[in-house]
């Protein structure tokens, strides 16, 4: 018994060097834990990126100057993307615009440009109806020629997060939202050391009180920490984690540096599928404002929207937001943060936001043509992380106008020819509108399928297909230029529309024209203006096959051209791409323009990474040139373009239809001196549309967005000084007397013009007999 309590001594002491131990090992391994949380936080919150932030893709700016159209250009729509607000009837600040029934007050936004940081100011627009006829910067009094509207965000380049973020310093950010912030969030900021008791039992009274959770007790940097470094699911171990990082968050960082980081770091919302992360790119979403540009009253807004973004969005719930802005100003003004005068004034503004934009992202198909562009000089993980700026070429208005007229003109065409497309064909009708501005090269407008979520495969720059009869020109220009043609050929010149076969690859080739017809001896001019296969083909023969497909690559049309007949009809593979930038030779009087998507690669701080250049290259002398402008102008007026003009296209305008074997694809080309277009139509996988033209199924489309898109006052296409204007008769293509009345106004190069009237020359509408050629291709 004795020994038994005299062990007791024995084990209690050897319990307390256990618990001792326990204590030590506790104390070291906590220690260590710290140190190990300390090194997660400085390895993060000290980089000099904390941020991965999406680079963002725009669109070419917008000019605006007398003789526009605002409805036709839509431009309040294009104000609405641009995340202006409408005010009513005046406007007050950046951002703001407001329409009157004889101007438009604009005030534009400031935006960095490439090399040239603009400042917005007070924009009026005066008005005749819709149009506008002067345009005046309203706080120097002064007109101005043109005004320049910023280039719209066309995509964000995102990381897994999705997260649309613009970074900012505490001295671009109002002291008004900063001090809402602090008060509303953690008001005893600067008090405390990363945990506050204070508040913890203040949260706690408040929620026993009310027998819920109606206040929380994480200080501001416990929210950074949670937010920045620590997974969303709630444990116990991730708030222990949470408050040991808090404390040495503060033991490390200034209560400035915190600050910042909370304020670019904080949810604000979501915008379709990327998250509004920072007060920067929140003010902008839901103000159309730079961040430094708040009021009291909307920095009241964005702080109380913290706690609960969906709850306060002005988007979806405008009176709670406003009832908690107010609860936020009240405050503010208890706090003496705001003098009287200053809260009645912010009490009693009326939020006004940017119409909201549920799609973000347009353009798809040109967005990743231009992502492959960048991916020869930029990583994924660079453009998902360094917040580039990438400017492009992109027209926002034809861009906008292209994908709603591909998709209700393919809709009119599967109704109105349904029983000319296959049955049950398991995939729809597809096709492709790009349009180029000839005078650089820009790609105004890209869409590569009529829906990119079904199908991303881009059919403007990625599918092969036969050109048919829009490869025609390059025949005509080769056989108008007297360096390239091996016989003199011009408009006027007579040849036989007529069949006839010749040996080509071992095999017998007879060219049909479309219409199954043959038309006897008619002009060049007319050949092609009505797309004849026959005289084209023999035309082709006679000029020269090796001298067309010399042409060709000239223009820059790289597929398997071989000098054989069927080249004239188009029968080898292009690119929609590839073939519009060969037509750019044709309005910009023999010089090609080569494709350009891409314009500058701009970091965060300004710096140009990549400059893309212009580049125009001089390809054909311009004067046959012209003569093959001059009569694809005829097609439009005459010819199998003259759809458009019924349609109700005006203006100069030229182009070609094409058509190839057995329907399978359906094009139009066609241009203005400022703007090319070209549209196809057809399925992926080759199959057949019965009597589906290019005139029908391809030209409607090209012209509804042209219609929409032509800016007024087009000038005439440039016709050199050696390039003659002579009235001849159309059919004969002798110089035009009274006795011939069908005449036009032919163009000729200096010295090849008729020297015989029309009377002079017999057109015998008696086929002769069939001839055939002697050659083997």
């Amino acid at each position: 018994m004795r020994r038994r309590y005299q062990q007791q001594p024995k084990r209690k002491r050897k319990w307390v060097k256990r618990f001792l131990l326990l204590i030590l090992c506790g104390g070291v391994g906590l220690f260590l834990y710290s140190k190990y949380l300390a090194y997660q936080i400085e390895e993060k919150f000290d980089r000099a990126r904390k941020w991965n932030l999406p680079s963002r893709v725009f669109s070419d700016a917008e000019y605006l100057y007398p003789g526009i159209d605002i409805n036709t250009r839509k431009l309040l729509e294009k104000l609405d993307r641009l995340g202006y607000r409408n005010t009513g009837s005046r406007i007050e600040g950046p951002g703001d615009y407001a329409k009157a029934r004889q101007h438009l007050d604009i005030y534009l936004h400031d935006f960095d440009y490439p090399g040239d940081r603009f400042r917005g100011f007070p924009l009026r627009i005066e008005l005749d109806r819709t149009v506008i006829v002067k345009l005046l910067h309203r706080e120097e009094k002064k007109e101005l020629e043109l005004a320049r509207l910023e280039p719209e965000v066309v995509a964000s380049i995102f990381d897994e997060r999705m997260e649309d973020r613009t970074v900012v310093t505490l001295e671009e950010v109002p002291p008004s939202l900063l001090e809402a912030i602090i008060l509303i969030e953690d008001e005893r900021f600067f008090k405390h050391h990363g945990i506050d008791p204070v508040g913890i039992a203040r949260a706690l009274v408040a929620n026993i009180k009310a027998v819920g959770i109606v206040q929380g007790g994480s200080t501001l940097t416990q929210q950074l920490i949670k937010n920045f470094f620590l997974h969303p699911r709630k444990s116990f171990l991730r708030k222990i984690n949470e408050q040991l990082m808090a404390l040495e968050l503060e033991r490390h960082h200034s209560k400035s540096e915190i600050l910042q980081a909370y304020i670019n770091e904080i949810y604000l919302g979501q915008r379709g599928a990327s998250s509004v992360s920072g007060v920067a790119e929140a003010a902008k979403y839901y103000f159309g404002k730079n961040v430094k540009q708040l009021t009291v009253a909307e920095s009241a807004y964005l702080a109380g929207m913290i706690q609960s973004p969906g709850r306060y969005s002005p988007f979806t719930n405008l009176e709670k937001g406003i009832s908690r802005r107010n609860q936020i100003l009240m405050k503010m003004l208890k706090a003496e943060l705001l003098s009287e005068k200053e809260y009645h004034m912010a009490i009693n503004e009326v939020v006004v936001s940017p119409k909201q934009k549920m799609k973000r992202a347009t353009a798809p198909f040109f967005i990743d043509f231009v992502k492959q562009e960048l991916a020869a000089n930029f990583s994924e993980e660079l453009l998902e992380s360094e917040g580039l700026r990438i400017f492009t070429t992109l027209d926002m208005h034809a861009q906008v106008v292209a994908e709603e007229v591909i998709d209700t003109e393919l809709k009119k065409l599967e109704t109105a020819y349904a029983s000319l497309l296959p049955k049950n064909h398991p995939d729809p009708l597809e096709t492709c509108l790009i349009s180029i501005q000839p005078s650089n090269g820009y790609i105004r407008t890209m869409v590569g399928g009529r829906d990119y979520e079904r199908s991303q495969f881009n059919r403007c720059a990625q599918a092969h297909r036969q050109p048919g009869s829009t490869f025609k020109p390059f025949v005509y220009l080769t056989a108008f230029d007297q360096e390239r043609s091996q016989v003199p050929v011009t408009p006027s010149t007579l040849i036989e529309d007529r069949s006839f076969t010749v040996e080509a690859g071992g095999e017998p080739w007879s060219p049909r024209n479309y219409d199954e017809e043959e038309h006897g001896t008619i002009t060049v001019r007319t050949a092609l203006e009505n797309s004849y296969n026959i005289a084209t083909a023999k035309l082709a023969i006679q000029t020269g096959l090796e001298n067309v497909v010399q042409t060709a690559r000239e223009a820059g049309i790289h597929g398997n051209l071989l000098a054989v007949p069927s080249l004239a009809l188009g029968a080898f593979e292009v690119t929609p791409l590839e073939l519009a930038s060969a037509y750019t030779l044709f309005p910009n009087s023999g010089i090609r323009a080569e494709p350009i998507s891409l314009l500058h690669v701009v970091t965060k701080e300004g710096e140009v990474l990549e400059r893309r250049r212009v580049k125009m290259q001089r390809r054909f002398d311009p004067r046959p040139v012209y003569v093959t402008t001059h009569v694809l102008r005829g097609v439009m007026d005459r010819g199998t373009g003259v759809g458009a003009r019924a349609l109700g296209l005006s203006g100069v305008v030229a182009g070609k239809t094409g058509t190839t074997s057995d329907y399978r694809d359906a094009w139009f080309v066609g241009f203005t001196p400022d703007l090319l277009a070209l549209t196809w139509v057809g399925f992926d996988d080759n199959a057949e549309m019965k009597k589906m033209s290019g005139a029908r199924a391809a030209l409607p489309m090209w012209t509804a967005f042209m219609k929409k898109v032509i800016r007024p006052g087009s000038q005439d296409f440039t016709r050199p000084n050696d390039v003659v204007l002579i009235k001849v008769d159309h059919d004969t293509g002798g110089l035009a007397t009274s006795r011939c009345p069908d005449y036009l106004y032919e163009a000729f190069i200096e010295g090849t013009e008729p020297t015989e009237s029309c009377n002079d020359i017999d057109i015998s509408h008696e086929l002769p007999p069939k001839e055939s050629q002697n050659e083997s291709y």
